[in-house]
């Protein structure tokens, strides 16, 4: 063969080299998706059926689908169903059969449920509690998935014992009773009830006629009037004297059967009356800022109804002023402390009775002298100052914590008539934390139960500040997970603080430092876990650094994910990478052009 035929295949064979090593994975059946818009990639499944016997094979690829024939009707249902072959000889035209005549069904088993109703007195009174019975008995032959008892009219209650609300199942020939008590609703005439029985879900009663019963029985409605007196003990003799009858106090009260609420305001005498109430009970209550004034429960019969006198004694709320200090500013352990409590009363009746209820952290306990509860209390004129003397002694747990604090609530009573509860700290030095760990968080959502949920927040300067002395003690800044370490703090109580536009929430300002390493403890939820949201800016307490001075550290924010280029629509549907064919062509390229030197044979010289 002459060098040019051979050097012409070389090429050819070059060529087809390039060819299949670009085309192939293009077109590999593992590689290239199918397409949804396209019908040559679009397959329909076809279920198997079962064969009934065996199938002939045809050449003819659509098959007409045999005539519908009508399903003969059987009396006497088979379990299995027969398969014939179809007959070649023409069918017989059917002709109608006689049917005989069949005996009438036996009536399914159904509930038959009949309910009875009745009171346990033959007359009641309004103000009295009324009880009624109910009795389901199931009288079908089939038995009672479930059965409820419900009723409606003029009784508070709808509740019926063991049919209501979920209902009972009840056998045939079985009886359940059941009863519901509650007031009359209405204020005249008799007490009348529907009360109905029915089945739940789908089971039916055999005789629903007989599910609904109306009862009624009398009740006598008894009228009466309760009335009263109202004055301010401005001497605290616990007596009513001439010119302390207190007028335009507004008076309201509520109670009775049915029930009834009402008001009213004090003459010139302090005289007020409630007419025409229905008979029960009845609380009374006042609308007064400058009287501190209770009623007693009353009862309201139509007969011999109450008209009582009312006490007002001043409101500790509005004219007495507490304040509570420490003699000293700090203790030392066994110490006991001294607290001066001190009362003011800025109005013008005399405050008798006044006593203190205190309570101590760390374990302490507060005598509170002549203001002990048990005790007559202190009484303070008007316009007049008192202080009293009360001791607490410092304990080892209050060391730990570097402080102790009291509360107090001073009133005639306290909790219900005196002002706000006082407080006073003192400092007990000597502990030491080497290390304080807290977390500051930006607030994202909080669950009904748990704690709330945040994103750490990096970067915020953070400090606390001394609630005794005011002196900032501590500085942080946050780090890149919301971390914040502060180093060599004394033990105490402090006050959280935060550079920037941020508010606490869901957080107690106080900040508790104990004694030894301080960390987030995760049996208490909040102590450490600062959570805030975005709010009016807050100052730095330090003074602004110098020009020269070291720069505050920075953190780098949070990178988002790299978005996912899209590829384009031409090379999406083979699955294979510019990359791989360019390299494909190139190594195909060289096979081709060695092959074609390869055939050149050098002439002999």
């Amino acid at each position: 063969m002459s060098r040019l035929p051979r050097s012409a295949g070389a090429v050819l064979s070059a060529i087809a080299l390039c060819l299949a090593a670009t085309a192939g994975p293009a077109f590999g059946a593992d590689t290239q998706p199918a397409r949804q818009d396209s019908p040559e990639s679009t397959a329909t499944a076809v279920p198997d059926e079962p064969a009934a016997g065996p199938t002939p094979t045809s050449p003819a690829t659509t098959t007409a689908p045999a005539p519908s024939r009508p399903a003969a009707t059987s009396p006497t249902p088979t379990t299995e169903a027969a398969t014939a072959e179809p007959s070649p000889s023409k069918p017989t035209p059917s002709t109608p059969t006689a049917t005989a005549a069949q005996p009438a069904a036996p009536a399914p088993d159904m509930a038959d449920l009949r309910l009875s109703v009745w009171f346990d007195k033959d007359a009641y009174l309004a103000q009295e509690p009324i009880t009624a019975h109910a009795t389901v008995t199931n009288v079908g032959t089939a038995a009672a998935g479930e059965a409820r008892v419900n009723s409606t009219g003029n009784l508070s209650s709808e509740s019926w014992a063991t049919l209501s609300p979920s209902g009972a199942p009840i056998e045939p020939g079985q009886t359940v009773e059941s009863r519901t008590t509650g007031y009359v609703t209405t204020d005249s005439g008799p007490l009348t009830i529907t009360v109905t029985v029915r089945l739940l879900g789908d089971q039916a009663d055999a005789n629903p006629t007989d599910n609904a019963v109306t009862a009624s029985v009398p009740v006598t409605h008894v009228r009466g009037s309760y009335r009263g007196t109202v004055y301010g003990d401005r001497n605290g003799n616990r007596t009513m004297d001439p010119g302390e009858a207190l007028s335009g106090i507004r008076v309201g009260t509520s109670g009775g059967n049915p029930n009834v609420v009402r008001t009213a305001v004090t003459d010139a005498e302090g005289h007020f009356v409630f007419l025409d109430l229905p008979a029960g009970g009845y609380w009374t209550w006042f609308d007064s800022t400058d009287w501190h004034l209770t009623a007693p429960s009353v009862e309201v019969t139509g007969m011999n109804d109450p008209d009582v006198l009312i006490r007002g004694v001043p409101s500790a709320a509005t004219w007495l002023s507490a304040s509570a200090e420490f003699t000293r500013g700090s203790y030392r352990v066994n110490d006991v402390a001294h607290l001066t409590m001190t009362l003011t009363n800025k109005g013008t009746a005399l405050m008798t009775n006044l006593t203190a209820d205190c309570w101590a952290t760390a374990a302490g306990q507060v005598d509170t002298g002549k203001l002990a509860a048990s005790g007559p209390g202190v009484a303070v004129p008007s316009g007049a100052t008192r202080t009293v003397d009360m001791t607490v002694r410092i304990t080892e747990e209050a060391a730990t914590e570097g402080n102790l604090r009291v509360w107090c609530s001073v009133g005639a009573p306290p909790h219900l008539n005196g002002p706000s509860a006082v407080r006073a700290t003192a400092r007990v030095p000597g502990g030491m934390a080497p290390k304080v760990v807290g977390y500051l968080g930006l607030f994202r959502y909080k669950p009904i139960l748990g704690f709330p949920s945040s994103d750490p927040l990096p970067g915020v300067k953070v400090y606390l500040r001394n609630q005794v002395t005011g002196a900032v003690v501590a500085r942080a800044v946050s780090g890149t997970g919301g971390d914040f370490t502060f180093y060599e703090v004394p033990a105490g109580i402090y006050e959280f603080g935060i550079v920037g536009p941020w508010r606490l929430v869901y957080t107690d300002p106080e900040f508790l430092v104990r004694d030894g390493e301080n960390g987030v403890i995760q049996t208490i939820p909040y102590n450490h876990h600062i959570i805030v949201v975005p709010g009016p800016n807050q100052a730095d307490p330090d003074p602004a650094p110098q020009p020269g001075g070291q720069p505050a550290p920075t953190f780098p924010a949070a990178v988002a994910p790299r978005p996912v280029a899209a590829q384009p629509a031409g090379l999406a549907t083979t699955g294979v990478e510019v990359t791989w064919l360019a390299l494909s062509a190139f190594l195909t390229t060289i096979i081709g052009v060695g092959l074609v030197f390869g055939t050149v044979r050098r002439r002999p010289r």
